[in-house]
């Protein structure tokens, strides 16, 4: 688990928090656990360093105290993207938390050496974890895939941790390249036919003006 410093702000208001941020520091407050609100500021690089990392559970050093946090919330700049606030909420020692990780295809499908195609559909699932056991990345061997196989959420191998998502939900595929167009077309034509209705009652309400 990661470690963020923060220090306790004093002050409210826009010129506060305008001072901190120009100063390479991020408004912050922390919540839960029954506690008061702790404002405090972090560093703006460290914490972006995190984010890049793939972490959402920080640990939060307040005046030499460390406590577990998770990330609830993160305000941006809508022009810049610059950080403008964010919201860490405590975890309670062996709380579970529902959090979203990536899915790593490790590997290259026998089936692309055959002509095929890999083809992602779900890059992350959500699962329910302690803090502790929240993993970076489910790495998942796609190598041993030939055209016409899959692979579902029932194939991740995970421990210490429940995936919430539907068992049988596609995560990737290997088909033809024919196999692919087919279903972009048939995406295409279903796309077509769920706006037709629309198209149709406007041509009617046109004709029923008309005639009156």
């Amino acid at each position: 688990m990661s470690v963020l410093v923060a220090e306790k702000r004093e002050g409210t208001g826009k010129s506060v928090t305008t001072k901190i941020r120009r100063e390479g520091f991020v408004p912050a407050v922390i919540y839960g656990q029954k506690d008061k609100p702790d404002s405090v500021s972090v560093d703006a690089h460290t914490l972006s360093q995190l984010l890049k990392a793939g972490h959402t559970i920080v640990e939060l050093e307040v005046n030499g105290k460390k406590q577990e946090t998770v990330i609830k919330e993160i305000q941006y700049h809508p022009v810049t993207g610059k950080f403008l606030h964010v919201d860490f909420m405590r975890i309670a020692k062996g709380q579970e938390l529902k959090v979203t990780v990536p899915i790593n295809f490790e590997g290259k499908p026998v089936g692309v050496d055959e002509g095929g195609v890999l083809s992602t559909l779900k890059t992350e699932v959500l699962i329910n974890v302690i803090p502790k056991f929240i993993p970076d990345s489910l790495t998942i061997d796609v190598s041993e895939l030939k055209i016409g196989d899959s692979l579902r959420v029932k194939d991740l191998h995970v421990e210490n941790m429940q995936i919430l998502d539907d068992e049988e939900e596609v995560l990737c595929r290997v088909s033809t390249v024919r196999a692919m167009e087919e279903e972009e077309e048939e995406a295409e034509e279903l796309e077509e036919e769920e706006a037709e209705p629309e198209v149709i009652t406007s041509k009617k309400k046109e004709e029923e003006g008309s005639e009156e």
